[in-house]
């Protein structure tokens, strides 16, 4: 298991979350679905409000924010950056109305 796969594992939910993705043949596309949902609670969370898109990108798994834009921008229409504004300003955000699957905020 390669080591940024692996801390990606511990940052979104274990070991078992990562088995779970490859039982049920999501691999690294599950993966990549679950580091973007905890990137989202991130860029939601008031506490979190200070912390740049890189960090965000980091904590989330990601190696490079740039790679962690792209992704974040082909799963939701916008860019993590714009995504958090919308959020945090309650107003509607670009692209799509929602995420693809419900993002419990903490």
């Amino acid at each position: 298991m390669r080591t940024d796969h692996r801390r990606a594992c511990q940052l979104i939910g274990g070991p078992a979350a990562c088995r779970r993705d490859r039982s049920a043949g999501g691999g690294q596309v599950g993966v990549t679905s679950e580091r973007l949902e905890a990137a989202c609670r991130l860029l939601a969370s008031p506490q979190n409000a200070g912390l740049p898109v890189s960090a965000v990108a980091a904590r989330s798994g990601f190696t490079s924010p740039s790679h962690f834009t792209r992704r974040f921008r082909d799963a939701y229409g916008t860019t993590p950056r714009e995504w958090r504004r919308h959020r945090n300003q309650g107003t509607p955000r670009p692209g799509p109305t929602a995420p693809p699957h419900p993002i419990p905020i903490p």
